[in-house]
């Protein structure tokens, strides 16, 4: 299952989750560890985006900023 790193709209580091979706974009939905589910705001999927065996970075707008 495809995993992806998840970061807030400050840059600041959730988590990896893994999600069924080969890929994921701009406004769709992901859900956070802790079971909330948020809009992706932007996704990261050149060669640091994808850093540590991960698809894509994606930034989330989880309400901390």
């Amino acid at each position: 299952m495809p995993s992806y790193r998840l970061i807030d709209m400050a840059g600041g580091d959730i988590g990896i989750v893994e999600d069924v979706r080969e890929r994921i974009e701009v406004d769709e939905q992901v859900t956070l560890p802790h079971g909330a589910t948020v809009r992706v705001v932007d996704v990261y999927d050149d060669e640091f985006g994808r850093q540590g065996g991960v698809v894509a970075t994606l930034a989330v707008d989880d309400g901390t900023v």
